[in-house]
């Protein structure tokens, strides 16, 4: 760089060239001064170190025109050359700087007394910096859709951007210069006070707006408005970003539908509705539990529950509380609702259901419901009385026969010999008195069996089950038909179980009457025991640990099956393939409630053509076995003419004959129905009266009835037995028969007797 050139001058111009000198080596940007020819005559600090200039190697031959790009040099020549331009500036020239690079630089030119021009070098890269963060920044709220709007500092909207016209429908030349006041509905006008209000005071305003488009149509919007001021501090409008929320209020809207329904459906609900997490804590509660005692389910609340507590705190039986958490670490695991009964102290029968609380596939808790079936289980247990006394009727035909037919022959002789004894000792005749009187009361226990209406009072103890089939089977083979054979196969060891004794008992004796009607032409019923280990495929299927031990007890028949789209059906309530009047469609429904009951479950196996087995699985019981109660007994009744005496046993046809002849009658007998009929028709004398059993093989007492009617219409009947339906009562009256019940008194039918063979 050149000496400064104040020596040779005026005091006073040395002073200016010292000033403009200092100006000159102080500046911020690089300057150079030059020559018309681009020879640089001078160059400040910022220039040398910006080009990379060596000063002590001098700077005498460096042109300009070594860093300005050629396609500039004819212009700055021109300028250079015309000593009378004006100070010029020439924007955006690409200078080559000392290390290689260019860099983009405004250059400013100012002619200098004497030929030369001082060029200053001032760096616009800055200002292309922000120009270009303006320019991404305009892109970005262009092309944004949520919408954009400035307003100046009298609040007149200066901008929009192109989602503005997409979301309102207005143009921008339609809004440019209005207040945005003509976008809000009606009803907003409180909200544009408020955030005028806020940016007035320098303060940013955020809420929701009621906006209305060009077309009348309403949305809404999430509006931010921020105010904007200068540098200087003064306000200068505002900006609003606004997003259209109509889609997620309108989601909302219908969420909050949706909430509302399924709240008014748990309010509507009578059960008593727990939800709860993972930990087993309460996270709602229904208003069910209001209309329920303190405690129901186990659950003893003293007000209202409280969310984000134990729902197992409120359960004050420490049993309980273990059984409810086993049900609810149960679900928690398998993810399968469960369901658990519960009878309370104070007679509510309670069923609880624990399902899972399943969001998309995760499970985040239960859903614990509780709901009072106490008049259901009422009624059931009326439905398991009334299914009772079926089968005691359908008993009591059997029994009636075997057990009434024996007191008849006790009864019957000991009026007899009472009969005759008449001139023997007191205590002879007082013994006589006594064996009639007991037989005459095992008679009214027998008749206490037949009209059996009482509700059995029984509770749940652990029981034998070989004793339960052996029982069981012992009463169905009083109600078997002759050609069906009963095996009892019992094992050797006791195998406890936790059952209704009565129930236990009613449900086997169905599954036999079951097993009997499949068999119209005879078979074989079985009844086995054992104690099995559960396989994978049953323990799936009733949720249980495979390889654990039950009790089952099975009944077996080799009928004919039951058809594959039946097996399904036949747990239904009032499901039935039996003839109208045959059966009511309840039996196979209560023995699976009562198998339900004890805690167990019902598989069934058939092969049509080969047999039907159910298997009754019961859990087994590790307390001490309790004995169960013995059954009671059942009684029946008994005649007198000229007279046809027709029974299947012996000791019952000699001691009618024997107390008809004493009492002056003529008696013929008959083992059967169609040797009856033989007597009947092979006897010159007409047969007075018939004295008929009615439980006979073959042809029974009924079906000899109406032959007599038909072929002998004079001929009076008596039909002796200790059980007879409604429809065979009817027969009987139809025609004109008398009906005794066995054991009866010898009088009585004598006086029968009598009075039907007297003329009127």
């Amino acid at each position: 760089m050149k000496p400064s050139p104040v020596q040779s001058l005026s005091p006073e111009q040395e002073s200016t060239a010292r000033w403009w000198w200092s100006l000159f080596n102080a500046a911020e940007d690089a300057q150079m001064v030059c020559r018309a020819d681009g020879i640089t005559q001078h160059i400040n600090p910022k220039a040398i170190r910006l080009f990379k200039l060596r000063p002590e190697s001098g700077l005498d031959d460096f042109s300009i025109y070594k860093i300005l790009p050629t396609s500039l040099h004819q212009k700055f020549g021109w300028i250079l050359q015309n000593r009378s331009a004006p100070a010029e500036t020439i924007q955006a020239v690409m200078i080559t700087l000392g290390d290689g690079t260019s860099s983009l630089m405004d250059l400013e030119v100012i002619p200098l007394d004497g030929g030369s021009v001082l060029v200053s070098f001032k760096d616009t890269t800055m200002r292309h910096r922000l120009a270009s963060h303006v320019q991404r920044l305009i892109t970005a709220v262009d092309a944004t859709p949520d919408v954009f709007l400035v307003t100046d500092a009298n609040l007149r909207i200066t901008y929009v951007n192109p989602a503005f016209q997409t979301a309102t429908g207005y143009g921008i030349e339609e809004v440019i210069g209005r207040s945005d006041e003509f976008l809000r509905a009606p009803d907003e006008q409180e909200k544009v006070r408020a955030y005028l209000n806020h940016v007035s005071q320098g303060r940013e305003w955020i809420g929701e707006l009621t906006n209305v488009k060009r077309n009348g149509e309403i949305y809404f919007v999430e509006s931010t408005v921020s105010p904007i001021f200068d540098i200087a501090g003064l306000f200068m409008g505002y900006v609003i970003c606004e997003r259209d929320i109509t889609m997620r209020k309108q989601l909302q809207d219908a969420l909050r539908v949706e909430r509302d329904f399924a709240q008014s459906i748990l309010l509507s609900l009578e059960g008593a509705i727990y939800t709860l997490d993972r930990e087993l804590r309460l996270t709602h509660a229904n208003e069910g539990w209001r209309h329920f005692p303190a405690e129901h389910g186990g659950i003893c609340l003293k007000g209202e529950p409280e969310i984000g507590r134990a729902l197992l705190d409120y359960v004050p039986d420490s049993e309980r509380r273990r059984e409810l958490d086993s049900l609810f670490q149960g679900v928690l695991g398998s993810g399968i609702t469960q369901v658990n009964s519960f009878q309370a102290a104070d007679g509510h029968y309670w069923v609880v259901k624990i399902s899972p609380w399943i969001t998309g596939i995760q499970l985040r808790g239960l859903i614990c419901s509780i709901e009072d079936h106490t008049q259901n289980h009422e009624l059931q247990n009326q439905l398991f009385q009334s299914q009772k006394m079926e089968i005691i009727g359908t008993l009591a035909a059997g029994v009636a026969h075997d057990f009434n037919n024996l007191l008849q022959v006790i009864i019957g002789h000991s009026q007899l010999i009472q009969m005759q004894a008449q001139n023997e000792s007191a205590s002879l005749r007082q013994g006589l008195e006594k064996i009639s009187m007991a037989a005459f009361r095992a008679r009214d226990i027998t008749q206490q069996l037949l009209s059996f209406s009482r509700a059995a009072d029984e509770k749940s103890v652990v029981l034998d089950l070989n004793n339960i089939i052996k029982e069981a089977g012992k009463l169905s083979r009083c109600t078997l038909q002759q050609n069906v054979t009963l095996e009892i196969l019992p094992t050797t060891e006791a195998i406890p179980v936790k059952i209704d004794s009565t129930r236990a008992s009613q449900a086997l004796l169905n599954l036999c009457v079951n097993a009997q009607d499949a068999m119209p032409n005879g078979g074989q019923i079985s009844l086995t025991n054992a104690v099995v280990k559960i396989s994978s495929v049953i323990a799936a299927r009733h949720q249980l640990q495979t390889g654990e031990l039950y009790a089952r007890c099975s009944v077996a028949d080799n009928g004919g099956g039951i058809p594959p789209q039946l097996l399904a059906r036949i747990f239904q309530p009032f499901f039935t393939t039996k003839a109208a009047g045959k059966g009511t469609g309840l039996g196979l429904p209560i023995v699976q409630r009562v198998v339900q009951e004890a805690g167990g479950f019902v598989e069934v196996e058939s092969v049509l053509r080969s047999g039907t087995t159910f298997h009754l699985y019961l859990p087994l019981a590790h307390d001490q076995i309790t004995s169960a109660a013995a059954a009671p007994q059942t009684p029946l009744a008994q005649g007198s003419g000229r007279i046809l005496v027709v029974d299947d046993v012996d000791l019952l046809r000699d001691f009618a004959k024997n107390f008809l002849e004493m009492a002056g009658f003529t008696v013929l007998t008959a083992d059967n129905g169609k040797e009856a009929i033989h007597i009947l028709e092979a006897s010159i004398e007409p047969v007075d009266l018939i004295l008929a059993d009615y439980n006979m093989p073959g042809m029974n007492g009924v079906e000899l009835l109406n032959q007599t009617n038909a072929r002998w219409p004079k001929t009076k009947f008596i039909l002796s037995t200790g059980y007879l339906d409604e429809k065979n009562r009817f027969n009987v009256e139809l025609h004109n028969a008398s009906l005794i019940l066995k054991p009866y008194a010898i009088h009585d039918v004598i006086k029968i007797i009598l009075e039907k063979l007297t003329p009127h």
